[in-house]
C-alpha cells in the first residue's frame, strides 16, 4: 500500500510537490478553499478536503488524519516557517516533511543566527537591537546612513525599512507595531544598508549527522524584495570566493546539525570584495528548481527521504554542476500602477520545448485575488549560461496569460539587458532601471494601441473588397501589412509630437 502524504499548500508549489510524490509511488492528498475549486493542484490529489484557510493549522491536521495521511508536507510560505505547526504535526502522530521545530525556531530568530555566525567566525554586518530613536541615533553615530531596519522574526522580505537619512527615522515606531502584530515579536534590529550587493544563496541538505551543499544560486534581481529572476550557479567570478561561501554555509549547517533542507543567504559587496551572512531559511525554497536543474537532484524527493527514512542518500563527492539554469517568476501585477492585479483567468498558454519547464497554479476559470500571487515559475536549462538565458527569453515570448495583468513585460526587458547578459547586475538593478523600463513599455503599448486602431480603421474600409477576392496572395498580405505599418507610424509620430509640445 502506498504511503499517503498531505500537501498543506496550494497553487504551483502543491503541483510541484505532487508530481514528485506520484513519480516516487506515494499518494498525494490535498486541501483547498472555496475560492480554489478550479485550481490545477486539485487534479493531482488522490483525495482532498475542503478547509476554511491554508493557514488554519488545526483544520489541516484534522484533514490529514481523516484522509489517512502518514505525513504532511508544508510546501513553502504559509505554515512552513511556523515552528508551532511542525510541533503540533508531530504531537498528533504525523511526520512533518521538513526541518524539526527547534531548527525552524532558530532560523526565524535572525539575531540567534548572527550570533552563531560570529562564533564560527563567519562575517556578518554590524547590527544592534533598537527600541527607540535614541538607540537608532547611537548606531547612526558609528555607521551613518543608509541603514536598514529588520524584524528579528521577519521572513519573506516583509517589514524591511530602508532609512536613507534622518527624516526616515520615524519609521521605527511603525515597524515595531507592525512586527508585534505580524510576528508577535516587536524586536527590531538595525544594520548598515549596502546599496550594491549580490544576493547569493547556498542550498544545504542534511540528515542530522552529515550536511551536504548543492552549490549556489543568485537571486539579485528583486522587485520590492520579491525574487523574480534566479540563476544557478551564481555569476561570482572572484577566485576562491564560491568555495569560501560554500564552506561558511556548511559550517552553519553542521553547527545546527541540520535535518532536511536549509538555504543560507549571503550578501556579496563587489566593491570591497566582502561577503556577509544575511540569514537562514529552513525547508523548501521557492527558488529550488534551478538547483535541481543543475545538480539533477530532486529536492522534494530528498525531503521525503530525510523525513520518512532519516537518510538523504547523498555524498558530497557525488554532487556536481551540470550546465546552467534560470527561473523567472510570473506574478499578477499591473506594472504601470505597481499594484496587484485581480481577475478571472480566461486563457493560459504554457511555453514548452527542450530545456523549458513550468510550475503553475493557474488555468482557465481560476480566480486570482487582489494580492500578489505567484502564478507561474518558468524554468530554462542549458549546457551554457547563454543557451539557458536565450531559452528563457524564448519561453517568456511564448507564454500567454489573459485575464489579469502580469509582470511578464518587465521580465522580458530584464532578460534583454546587457548587464544581465554579462552577469554584472546586483540587488539595485530593478530599482535603478524601473523608470526606464516602464517608460519604454508605455511607449510600446501606445504604439500597439495606435497600430490596432489604424488596422481597425483600414480594415473597415477595405474588408469587403478583400473578402470579395476570395483569397489573399502573399504579395497582397505584405502590401496590406506595409500600408498598415506606415499608417500606424504616421499617427504615432503625430501624437508623440503633440505630447512633446504639451
Amino acid at each position: 500500500m502506498s504511503r499517503r502524504i498531505l500537501i498543506a499548500n496550494k497553487g504551483e508549489v502543491a503541483v510541484r510537490i505532487a508530481r514528485t510524490l506520484i513519480e516516487k509511488g506515494y499518494h498525494p492528498l490535498g486541501v483547498y478553499v472555496s475560492n480554489d475549486e478550479l485550481s490545477p493542484h486539485r487534479r493531482y490529489m488522490v483525495e482532498e478536503a475542503k478547509i476554511s484557510s491554508y493557514t488554519n493549522a488545526e483544520e489541516i491536521i484534522e484533514a490529514a488524519l481523516e484522509l489517512g495521511a502518514e505525513a504532511i508536507h508544508p510546501g513553502y510560505g504559509l505554515l512552513e516557517s511556523e515552528p508551532g505547526f511542525s510541533q503540533e504535526v508531530a504531537r498528533r502522530g504525523l511526520i512533518f516533511v521538513g526541518p524539526p521545530p527547534g531548527q525552524i525556531e532558530f532560523a526565524r530568530d535572525k539575531l540567534a543566527v548572527k550570533t552563531l555566525a560570529e562564533k564560527l567566525e563567519i562575517p556578518t554586518l554590524p547590527w544592534s537591537l533598537v527600541k527607540n530613536e535614541e538607540d537608532l541615533e547611537e548606531f547612526v553615530r558609528t555607521y551613518g546612513y543608509p541603514l536598514i531596519l529588520k524584524p528579528v522574526k521577519g521572513n519573506w522580505g516583509r517589514g524591511l525599512r530602508i532609512l536613507w537619512s534622518e527624516k526616515d527615522r520615524d519609521q521605527l515606531k511603525t515597524l515595531i507595531k507592525e512586527a508585534e502584530k505580524i510576528y508577535r515579536d516587536s524586536r527590531i534590529y538595525v544594520e548598515p544598508y549596502i546599496t550594491n550587493v549580490k544576493h547569493i544563496e547556498i542550498q544545504l541538505i542534511g540528515d542530522g549527522e552529515k550536511v551536504i551543499h548543492l552549490y549556489d544560486r543568485e537571486c539579485s534581481i528583486q522587485d520590492n524584495y520579491m525574487k523574480i529572476l534566479v540563476e544557478a550557479p551564481s555569476t561570482l567570478q572572484v577566485n576562491g570566493l564560491r568555495e569560501k561561501i560554500l564552506n561558511y554555509a556548511l559550517s552553519i549547517g553542521e553547527a545546527m546539525r541540520l535535518r532536511n533542507l536549509a538555504t543560507i543567504e549571503f550578501l556579496y559587496d563587489a566593491r570591497s570584495r566582502s561577503v556577509f551572512l544575511n540569514e537562514v531559511n529552513m525547508g523548501l525554497s521557492p527558488e529550488h528548481a534551478v538547483t535541481e536543474a543543475v545538480t539533477r537532484i530532486d529536492l522534494v524527493e530528498k525531503q521525503v527521504e530525510a523525513a520518512l527514512y532519516s537518510t538523504i542518500g547523498l555524498k558530497q563527492e557525488n554532487v556536481s554542476l551540470n550546465g546552467w539554469a534560470f527561473q523567472a517568476k510570473v506574478f499578477n501585477k499591473n506594472i504601470f500602477r505597481d499594484e496587484p492585479s485581480s481577475g478571472l483567468i480566461k486563457t493560459y498558454n504554457e511555453p514548452n520545448g527542450l530545456g523549458v519547464a513550468c510550475d503553475t497554479g493557474i488555468a482557465p476559470g481560476v480566480k486570482v485575488r487582489d494580492e500578489y500571487t505567484l502564478l507561474v515559475k518558468v524554468l530554462a536549462w542549458g549546457s551554457s549560461r547563454l543557451i539557458a538565458l536565450n531559452r528563457l527569453k524564448r519561453a517568456l515570448n511564448d507564454i500567454y496569460i489573459n485575464g489579469v495583468h502580469t509582470n511578464i513585460p518587465v521580465l522580458r526587458e530584464i532578460l534583454d539587458s546587457k548587464d544581465v547578459e554579462n552577469g554584472i547586475y546586483n540587488t539595485r538593478f530593478l530599482v535603478e532601471k524601473r523608470d526606464e523600463i516602464i517608460s519604454k513599455l508605455r511607449e510600446r503599448m501606445l504604439l500597439h494601441a495606435i497600430a490596432s486602431i489604424s488596422l481597425i480603421e483600414y480594415g473597415s474600409k477595405e474588408a469587403r473588397k478583400i473578402l470579395g477576392e476570395g483569397k489573399l496572395s502573399t504579395e497582397k498580405i505584405m502590401e496590406n501589412a506595409s500600408r498598415t505599418k506606415r499608417t500606424a507610424w504616421f499617427y504615432y509620430a503625430r501624437l508623440r509630437e503633440r505630447i512633446r509640445r504639451k
